[in-house]
């Protein structure tokens, strides 16, 4: 069996909590920041009810806490960029903590600890559109719980598993981490689905890989295609942000 780089995260779910249904916290209730090991591997995981980094930077966790690519957000000083954390953020509930709940506590602790201040623009950039390449693509219903959480397992020597996860979560795993670019899924499939995808990257030579590359997989294992345009799509402006006090 191949040995996966996994990184099990969060992603955001379609569906809505029900106002009768009880909300969960609305920050950490405890949180620490520290400077990364200059070896530390870069990863992002819920563990428990627990958010955790290790090796990531301020626009690595941006970009879980809102589920965009490194080009959507612009501004700010460089170090957001380049200066690596890890973080162990605990909400101290006994119930897990949804996606968007979890999300949004993020997305509280960058404001709480960075002291970031950006507003939201619009832009047209250059992005990838996912879409049908065939009538009726391969695609495996997810027999995991319909309210459960998206997952993903990557490997960056070409290989992305997804499970429980609908075609916008799939784009938004593409575009974190396999895609130069934003993605956005213009398929029209709805549904929630466990995928597959093998390929050769292109920094690997043709003849040590076994896949095809990553355009071609697409097609011939998903019945999917990457088809490269410019759309409007919403950027982020870092206004101001400083350094957090590291615990």
């Amino acid at each position: 069996m191949r040995r996966f780089l996994l990184l099990w995260l969060v992603m955001v779910s379609c569906g809505c909590v029900r106002g009768q249904q009880a909300q969960g916290p609305a920050a950490f209730a405890v949180a620490t920041i520290k400077p990364s090991r200059a070896d530390a591997s870069p990863m992002t995981q819920i563990q428990g009810n627990r958010f955790v980094t290790q090796g990531t930077t301020f626009v690595d966790v941006f970009k879980y806490a809102f589920g965009v690519h490194p080009d959507q957000v612009v501004g700010g000083p460089e170090w957001l960029r380049t200066e690596r954390f890890d973080i162990v953020a605990d909400p101290e509930t006994d119930k897990r903590p949804t996606s968007d709940e979890m999300k949004s506590m993020v997305r509280q602790l960058l404001v709480e600890r960075f002291h970031v201040v950006m507003h939201k623009e619009q832009k047209v950039l250059s992005v990838y559109a996912v879409q049908k390449a065939v009538d009726a693509p391969k695609l495996t219903k997810s027999a995991g719980n319909d309210r459960g959480i998206p997952v993903v397992g990557y490997d960056p020597r070409g290989e992305l598993q997804v499970g429980n996860a609908t075609m916008a979560n799939f784009a938004g795993f593409l575009q974190r981490f396999v895609l130069d670019r934003p993605a956005v899924d213009q398929t029209g499939i709805e549904g929630k689905f466990d995928l597959v995808l093998r390929w050769t990257p292109d920094d690997v030579r043709a003849d040590a890989g076994t896949e095809p590359g990553l355009f071609t997989a697409m097609k011939e294992q998903l019945g999917l295609k990457l088809q490269a345009t410019k759309a409007g799509v919403d950027v982020f402006v870092v206004d101001r942000a400083e350094r957090p006090e590291v615990d």
